[in-house]
């Protein structure tokens, strides 16, 4: 009699993200030393010739393994990048898989944001850094690496941050965008976007829901800060607010007092 206890049950894949700058070993080795399964590349829009080596030369370690990847382009800015792996990290864990994130492949700025997207979640994601064998003093234009092989892999100890929920990232991006950012406009925007029920529309009711909902809570967090008082107070984006709305994936022009 045949078990089908375990039919269409889905094994957790480990998936790689790896952020491409001069290098190829650092981005193929520990991916199959880790008997990794998939890859996410990260390369940069704008590449010269050796950065293109680089890409095409994982590319074809990768097909000469049998192992799938995908390509996502991206500026060389701190925050898209952040996005992006972000993204990427959300729907791998969606499907139940565990994401390992190369930290060590690309350039400064691709290494930062790579690891700070792996802390902005609680579980089920992994930075690791590849110690290279040796550093190349003579670039080989077939492989112009910087670096080859690998003496060792390191994961990363894990560390998470919380960010707003999407109700409170709603929120900031009103106040962002708000032309006249006081409490009652921004309120009647809240209204019309369904963030704050029209039902109860007295004064009190719509003002304590903004006040106790998302004012405090994001002031107390340093997101925002109430400028003036009374009839003429003001919401504004601090500085570490209007960066955690560029993690969300916003990217417009806030308003600045």
């Amino acid at each position: 009699m045949v078990n089908n206890s375990t039919h269409n049950v889905k094994i957790p894949e480990r998936v790689h993200i790896a952020p491409v700058g001069f290098e190829i070993d650092r981005v193929v080795l520990p991916f199959l030393e880790m008997k990794g399964e998939r890859i996410h590349l990260i390369v940069r829009k704008e590449r010269n010739a050796r950065g293109d080596q680089c890409v095409e030369g994982i590319i074809q370690d990768l097909k000469r393994h049998s192992k799938p990847f995908e390509l996502h382009k991206i500026d060389l800015d701190l925050f898209k990048i952040i996005y992006v792996c972000r993204q990427v990290i959300e729907e791998e864990l969606k499907l139940k898989n565990h994401v390992f994130v190369n930290i060590s492949s690309g350039g400064s700025i691709q290494a930062v944001a790579s690891h700070f997207a792996t802390l902005t979640f609680r579980d089920g994601v992994s930075a690791y850094y590849a110690y290279p064998a040796s550093y190349v003093e003579k670039v080989d234009p077939s492989r112009p690496q910087a670096s080859s092989g690998i003496s060792r892999i390191e994961v990363i100890p894990h560390y998470s941050i919380e960010l707003p929920d999407d109700s409170e990232l709603d929120f900031l991006k009103i106040v962002a965008e708000a032309r006249i950012p006081s409490k009652r406009a921004i309120l009647e925007e809240c209204r019309s976007r369904g963030i704050i029920s029209p039902e109860g529309k007295s004064k009190p009711y719509g003002h304590v829901v903004l006040e106790n909902k998302f004012v405090k809570p994001l002031e107390s967090s340093g997101l925002l800060m109430v400028v003036d008082k009374g009839r003429r107070s003001r919401i504004s984006l601090t500085e570490k607010g209007l960066n955690t709305l560029h993690l969300s994936g916003w990217f417009g022009e806030a308003r600045r007092d």
